[in-house]
């Protein structure tokens, strides 16, 4: 399966790789994923997108969209065009997730 994601590409040099796209796309296999990290991946996907959750304004998880365009989620952004970065990228994501949940909801 092919997930696409952002890659802060200033961080990237500065780590001394060449990411000429800012896009950026892998291919995992998902039955050589284990289950938590796909289910991670799983609940940030729109289509291919590996979006940005956070809290909504009802309280709930939602995936952040895009002010200018309805369809289009706010990409997650890795340090480095890897399944590795992209994990890591998300895990942060998580935390933040969990931080601005209402207490009552954990």
């Amino acid at each position: 399966m092919i997930l696409r994601f952002e890659v802060d590409q200033a961080e990237a040099f500065r780590r001394g790789v060449d990411v000429p796209k800012s896009t950026c796309h892998i291919n995992v296999n998902p039955g050589d994923v284990p289950q938590a990290e796909r289910d991670l991946i799983a609940d940030r996907l729109k289509g291919i997108d590996v979006c940005k959750l956070s809290i909504g304004v009802e309280n709930k998880i939602v995936k952040t969209e895009s002010r200018y365009e309805e369809d289009v989620c706010h990409r997650i952004v890795a340090k480095l065009p890897t399944y590795e970065a992209l994990m890591e990228a998300i895990k942060q994501n998580q935390a933040e997730v969990e931080q601005e949940r209402p207490r009552n909801q954990l």
